[in-house]
């Protein structure tokens, strides 16, 4: 079983080795993690053969026989994800069914093959934020990822979390830290609220560990490849919270249609740029 150093190095190679048809840039990114990462579902109802996994499994297809006899037309879920599978294939230029085999890279090495989809990509992901960030972003800042909470804030309880809590990715400048990064390729609707619990334990550590510091407070970001509305919008609305940070929003906003108010979520390549003031 590879170890999550293993499984965070052969993410980055699949990125470094994925296809930017317009060449890899902090622009197209976004489109190096979906070749590793993103996955699709077998449909197999109402023409719809496979779908990009974009939500739950079970908003692409029925999930049982009962289900399949009121399911009799195209769900918004269905057609949202085959406007980004139309809209993936234009990028990469080919065909549809096409992108089958240009995606999902990481689990479908050798290694990878057979083995529980959700931790992996979650490590996986973490190390492609890393990738990206030290590749494309500010270089005054180091970038580190899951780190022990309890070395950056010593002599701090992290009430209901576990007994060696990790940060995701911490952002450091000259040895204190500027910003936390919780990354999550989705956001389950069980683990919701260790999102908003964990933001404002760490930026109180924050103060009261480097409050003899003269400097702007400690940000709280959350980068996600979420498209479910009510997660995000949930996580968007935590005033603790600084930024929602997505792969490609426009991929939500625009494919999808999904505007609103999820206009405030922040497209990775911004965010990266804003790196740049750090």
């Amino acid at each position: 079983m590879p170890t999550r150093e293993q499984t965070m190095a052969d993410a980055v190679r699949l990125f470094a080795n994925a296809d930017y048809p317009t060449g890899m840039n902090v622009s197209s990114a976004w489109l190096g993690i979906y070749q590793a990462l993103l996955w699709y579902e077998p449909v197999n109802w109402l023409d719809f053969d496979y779908l990009p996994h974009i939500i739950d499994a079970d908003k692409l297809r029925p999930s049982s026989s009962n289900k399949k006899k009121s399911w009799s037309k195209p769900g918004a879920w269905q057609l949202r994800a085959s406007k980004v599978n139309n809209y993936l294939a234009s990028v990469l230029g080919c065909a549809p069914d096409h992108l089958l085999v240009k995606t999902d890279l990481l689990m479908r090495l050798p290694n990878y093959v057979g083995m529980q989809r959700q931790n992996t990509l979650g490590i996986a992901f973490i190390g492609l934020v890393k990738h990206v960030l030290d590749r494309f972003g500010s270089k005054d800042v180091l970038y580190k990822t899951e780190v022990d909470a309890g070395a950056v804030f010593p002599g701090i309880t992290f009430l209901g979390r576990s007994s060696t809590p990790r940060i995701d990715l911490l952002v450091e400048r000259d040895g204190v830290p500027r910003t936390v990064i919780s990354a999550k390729w989705s956001l389950r609707h069980d683990r919701m609220s260790d999102l908003t619990n964990e933001c404002p334990v760490y930026k109180a550590a924050y103060e009261r560990v480097f409050r003899g510091l003269k400097r702007d407070r400690m940000s709280y970001y959350v980068i996600t490849n979420e498209f479910d509305p009510s997660r995000l919008n949930k996580i968007l609305d935590d005033t603790c919270v600084d930024g929602v940070i997505h792969i490609h929003k426009p991929m939500v906003v625009e494919v999808c249609e999904l505007d609103g108010r999820l206009g405030r979520l922040i497209d990775l390549k911004d965010f990266i740029n804003y790196t740049l003031s750090w």
